[in-house]
């Protein structure tokens, strides 16, 4: 088979329709760079169904249509055709000429097609799969894959030898047989959760199964005994019902004859009440204006008597006011006169006073002649200092005179020098600074950059320990999602299927939808904690499949459709008709301190308010507990009236029953799974997040981290060049600070005498000024010497009187201090009392004058009074008069009230009696109608038979009332000790034993599938090993036949690095070119080791040969002399192969049978132009 032409449409740089006529041998394809030679390998490529764009050079498969120039608009489809010659049947069951297109067009739409029929791409790819002409085969061969093959690892490079060995499809075969296998796999695992949940309901199915049958014995004996004693209670209360009604027309008869008697009664009382209200009314009339006027005569007889009081009071004060009016006026003529005599009496102390203060100040300047004879010594000693520093400041002038005149010795040139040596330090001290402030600012430079390079990599350290942190964090996190996830999903399937639940219960469940009042089953609905999922999963037991419902009709209508669809039976928990059954308060009370209490059922779970009533009566009074023993312990304590379970499933029924032992449970139980499928979608939403949050921090942390490195790259340049200038400025710094010094010294050295001359004379100024002053001390203290010897001796003979007159003086002022300060304290006082009395005697003339005028009002509101009260008291006499006849004539109608009303209480009386045995006997006949219905409906509903038939089945033989009602007391005793019992256990054991037995013949199955798929993986490894194996060998003699041709001498091999592992061995190859030693591939030069690789092709194409192959400039990396014998090789391979070559090498082409040029003459759009070798002439295509 060959290629015969090439058709380009519209595909890349082919703007227009170019037809390529290829011939048998080799074809070259030669062009200057960027004119389109490589767009058609690629163009050959993509017809054969290459995929990716970015093999193709482009970022989207849209890239391959021309996209247009400045002069041409963008074309909207991409077409290529290929022609091959098939004469030679290479491709199986396909014509002599078999022709393959490919369009594409720019809203993505492709089409492929094969002889002209629309076909698939697999099509395609299967057509040449096995044709050696496959995308990846060795018909296309270019400059990149020559360089793969010394370029790439032993591992990768074995693939040549694998693409040779056709060996892909039994690749593609065991990787289709992988993900079976996984499939495969998958499903056993969920299968064995399946089985394995089924499993574990078998066994309490089973137990349930047997307490059910047990539950029918005794429901069917308790029906039996019931109906029985039911037909006994029927007859019994019909005849207590005939004698009841007999009683009640006898009371009805005595009522109707009491109303009449209690009537005329009532008549003659309310006549007498009547009348006695009356009297009532008059009574209280006159005795309210009796009141009235004994009130108003009391007050005003009160108010006289307060008047008088009043008066003689007001007289009695008068009288005492006059005289402390009196007494006052005197107290403050006496303060007044006090007042004048003590003001004297201190203005002659304070003269006094102040005569004796300054006489004791003149006193007192004569000093103590010892205080006089210290001064002396010390002013004697200060003149003696004196005479000592005048002696000294002498010596130290004469000295200065000297030295001053020596330095004025000192000539002119000196001053010369030392005024040009300073200039120079000027100089050298301005270098100085200049280059100290530069160093200054490169140093404050240095430290900001250091500081900043050492922050900036301190955060990248940081930032890159984060990423670490944060991606280790999240391929963790990622790890615990996943499995989540996994766990979830087969819980959700098992969930979605309501594994583990009752066929009916599973069937409603699946159609709660078609229930607008279902609410779910009760192992759906609650919420259990961990710690307590096994107490309340045994406690529960059948009664967590119960369903929910919001009311009858709803639990009616789902129980109405499972018996239309015979779906089996369920338990309905109506919430609008399910009584609450709590734990009473007080028992709640005494189980609170109880050792191993932990709670009440309802306390411990939570649920929908709607379900409340359900959950009260489930678990209300179920009481849980720690242990055992502390079961047994509040059993005990509450007389086993409640149910008790323990944590670790232990049960304690009413009654006293105990259940426990090992429980024999695997896997989890609906309650669990639904608490565990809880739990997990709680998981795997936080999981969710937290990658969420672990990603975007995984984003901004590369980020930060790869703009921090950034950052660091120009921060590291600015640091060392301003290091190295920093260097350079130290250095120029401390040579100039090294010349400075030097100067300084010399001018230090020149500058000595000149400095020591300003000195001397500074210090003999200093001197002379500390002579003269000196001198002024010494005459001062002269002065002060004389004056205190003179001052001493006159102390000396008065001090013994001086100070006698003292202390007298001082004594005597001490004396005036304190009668003054006396004096002070007593006039404030007379002050004092004299405002105080003149202020009260003005207080009390106002006060005299206010009762003078209140005594007159008071006299005359006395007088007034006295005659009111007279005439209040004549009122009052006939008042009382009439009282006392109305009171006479009230009592005499009392009397025949009570006697009437005392009749009517003993009528009532008897009314009463008959009225409470009428409702007593109303009651009862109540209770017996009840009572009888209450035992018809139940003979008519639960046994549906009447009475008279129940009657008429009644043995001769049956016990008396007592003995079956003890009997139905056992046959309870024995159905409550059954617990809660599941009547559909038996059904459903059988569906679940069916639906057990089903799956596990399934999973044996899929046993059997997958041993299957293990041998044929097994079969295609073998197959890949020994293809690998078989086409090794080949090429390897090839190889070694092929590169001493190409070399023109030397040797070559391939070897493989695990011989013992054909599925996964690299592929190594060592070659020793003339003049050379063997060697490694990798270890030749670069024109070398192309040429071996060529050579390498060269032999697998011996080998496995392909109808034509394409090269792309695969010699361009060989010398002159390599790509003459590379074309000459090609030259023989042509014989066998169709080579159509893309090159630039003259050697190459020299060997071509055809040559076509490719150019470029408008800009973006390639043309094709041929040149037919043996003919020498051009032909335009």
């Amino acid at each position: 088979m060959q290629l015969r032409s090439l058709q380009i449409n519209g595909f890349k740089s082919f703007a227009d329709k170019t037809v390529i006529e290829f011939v048998p041998g080799l074809t070259g394809i030669v062009g200057p760079n960027g004119s389109g030679k490589s767009n058609i390998t690629e163009a050959i490529r993509w017809c054969l169904g290459e995929q990716s764009a970015k093999s193709l050079r482009g970022e989207r498969m849209g890239d391959v249509i021309f996209a247009g120039t400045a002069d041409r608009k963008p074309l909207s489809r991409a077409e290529v055709t290929m022609i091959f010659d098939n004469s030679d049947g290479y491709l199986k069951q396909q014509p002599t000429e078999v022709t393959i297109t490919r369009r594409l067009y720019r809203d993505g739409e492709s089409e492929f097609y094969l002889n002209q029929q629309a076909v698939r791409l697999k099509d395609i790819v299967e057509l040449f799969m096995d044709s050696g002409l496959g995308k990846e085969s060795f018909a296309f061969i270019s400059q990149g894959r020559v360089e793969a093959i010394f370029n790439s690892k032993p591992e990768q490079r074995r693939g040549i030898i694998e693409e040779a060995a056709g060996v892909y499809k039994y690749k593609q075969q065991k990787q289709k047989a992988t993900g079976e296998l996984a499939v495969t796999t998958d499903n056993l695992d969920r299968i064995n959760d399946i089985t394995h949940e089924l499993k574990r309901q078998l066994e309490p199915l089973e137990e349930q199964r047997s307490l059910a049958k047990d539950y029918q014995r005794l429901s069917d004996q308790f029906a039996q005994v019931e109906q029985q004693a039911l037909v006994l209670e029927i007859t019994q209360l019909d005849t207590e019902q005939t004698s009841l009604q007999a009683e009640i027309q006898t009371t009805q008869q005595t009522l109707k004859n009491l109303k009449k008697t209690i009537d005329h009664l009532e008549t003659q009382s309310d006549q007498l009440t009547a009348v006695d209200q009356e009297l009532d009314g008059k009574l209280t009339a006159v005795n309210d204006e009796i009141l009235t006027k004994s009130m108003k005569a009391e007050n005003i007889a009160g108010a006289a008597n307060v008047s008088s009081e009043r008066a003689q009071n007001a007289q009695q004060t008068l009288a005492d006011l006059n005289l402390q009016h009196d007494q006052l006026t005197e107290q403050a003529q006496t303060a007044q006169q006090q007042l004048t005599t003590l003001q004297e009496q201190e203005r002659q102390l304070t003269t006094k006073r102040d005569a004796l203060t300054q006489s004791l100040v003149q006193q007192q300047l004569v000093t103590d002649p010892k205080q006089l004879q210290d001064t002396l010594d010390a002013a004697q000693a200060r003149y003696i200092d004196i005479l000592q520093q005048e002696a000294n400041t002498r010596n130290k002038l004469a000295d200065l005179d000297k030295q001053m005149a020596l330095s004025a010795n000192q000539d002119a040139a000196k001053q010369r020098r030392l005024q040009e040596r300073n200039d120079q330090i000027k100089q050298r001290q301005e270098t100085v600074d200049t280059l100290q402030q530069a160093q200054q600012a490169l140093t404050a430079q240095v430290k900001e950059l250091t500081q900043t390079f050492d922050q900036r990599t301190s955060e990248g350290t940081k930032l890159s320990q984060r990423v670490s942190d944060t991606q280790a964090g999240y391929q963790k996190a990622s790890g615990i999602l996943q499995a989540a996830k996994a766990r979830y999903e087969t819980l959700m399937e098992l969930h979605d299927d309501y594994a583990g639940f009752y066929a009916g219960v599973r069937v409603v469940l699946k159609q709660r939808e078609r229930f607008e009042g279902l609410l779910g089953a009760i192992a759906e609905l609650i919420t259990v904690p961990k710690a307590y999922q096994q107490a309340f999963d045994l406690a529960l037991g059948a009664n967590l499949q119960a369903i929910a419902t919001r009311d009858e009709a709803t639990a009616k209508q789902a129980i109405t459709w499972l018996k239309q669809q015979r779906a089996g039976r369920a338990t309905f928990l109506p919430a609008s008709v399910i009584r609450p059954r709590p734990l009473p308060a007080n028992i709640r009370a005494t189980l609170t301190n109880q050792p191993g209490f932990i709670g009440t059922g309802l306390e411990l779970i939570s649920f929908p308010d709607a379900i409340q009533p359900i959950m009260s009566n489930l678990v209300g009074s179920l009481i849980i507990v720690e242990s055992l023993d502390a079961a047994v312990a509040i059993a005990n304590l509450t007389g086993h009236r409640y149910r008790i379970v323990s944590l670790d499933g232990d049960i304690l029924n009413p009654g006293g029953a105990m259940t426990g032992g090992q429980t024999k449970q695997q896997g989890s139980s609906p309650l669990a799974r639904t608490q565990e499928t809880k739990q997990l979608a709680e998981q795997i939403t936080t999981m969710e997040a937290k990658l969420s949050e672990l990603q975007e921090q995984l984003v901004t942390q590369q980020q930060a981290l790869e703009q921090a490195r950034e950052a660091i790259v120009p921060l590291t340049q600015n640091l060392n060049q301003s290091k190295a200038a920093l260097n350079l400025k130290q250095e120029q710094l401390e040579q100039a600070q090294q010349a400075l010094t030097q100067l300084q010294r010399q001018a230090a050295a020149e500058a000595l005498p000149e400095v020591a001359t300003d000195n001397l004379a500074e210090q003999h100024d200093t001197l002379r000024d500390q002579q003269q002053k000196l001198a002024a001390a010494k005459e001062k203290v002269e002065a002060e010497i004389e004056q205190t010897k003179l001052i001493l001796e006159d102390a000396t003979l008065e001090q013994a009187d001086v100070q006698v007159k003292v202390q007298a003086l001082q004594q005597e002022l001490s004396d005036i201090n304190g009668d003054l300060k006396a004096l002070a304290i007593e006039r404030k006082e007379r002050q004092s009392e004299f405002a105080s009395s003149t202020a009260k005697a003005k207080t009390l003339q106002q006060r005299m004058a206010t009762i003078k005028s209140g005594a007159v009002e008071t006299e005359q509101e006395r007088a007034n009074n006295e005659a009111v009260v007279k005439e209040l008291n004549q009122a009052l006499d006939a008042l009382k008069q009439q009282q006392t006849q109305l009171t006479q004539d009230k009592a005499s109608n009392r009397t025949q009230l009570s006697r009437v009303s005392a009749q009517i209480t003993t009528a009532y009386q008897q009314r009463q009696q008959a009225q409470t045995d009428s409702e007593q006997q109303q009651v009862n006949a109540n209770r017996i109608k009840i009572n009888l219905d209450q035992k018809l409906d139940r003979l008519s509903t639960t046994y549906q038979t009447s009475y008279e038939a129940a009657k008429a089945a009644l043995p001769d033989d049956v016990q008396p009332l007592p003995a079956l009602n003890s009997q139905l007391k056992l046959l309870k005793r024995g159905l409550d000790d059954l617990g809660v019992v599941n009547l559909a256990a038996i059904e459903q054991y059988d569906e679940v034993k069916e639906r057990f037995d089903f799956l596990t013949q399934q999973a044996d199955d899929l046993i059997a599938a997958k041993t299957q798929l293990l041998a044929t993986m097994s079969e295609l490894d073998d197959e890949v090993a020994q293809r690998f194996k078989t086409t090794f060998d080949a090429t390897n003699v090839a190889f070694q036949t092929i590169f001493p041709k190409m070399f023109g001498g030397g040797h070559a091999a391939l070897s493989l690095t695990d011989p013992d592992d054909l599925l996964n061995t690299g592929l190594e190859i060592t070659a020793q070119p003339p003049g050379k030693k063997l060697q490694r591939l990798s270890l030749l030069s670069g024109g070398e080791r192309a040429l071996t690789a060529i050579g390498l092709l060269f032999a697998i194409i011996q080998v496995n040969p392909v109808p034509f192959s394409i090269l792309d400039e695969v010699e361009a990396s060989l010398d002159e002399a390599n790509v003459t014998r590379f074309g000459e090789f090609l030259r023989n391979y042509a014989t066998d192969t169709q080579f159509i070559v893309i090159t630039h090498r003259k050697g190459t082409m020299v060997a071509a049978d055809m040559l076509y040029g490719v150019t470029m003459q408008e800009s973006g759009v390639s043309k094709m132009m041929a040149v037919q070798l043996d003919q020498a002439h051009p032909e335009a295509q």
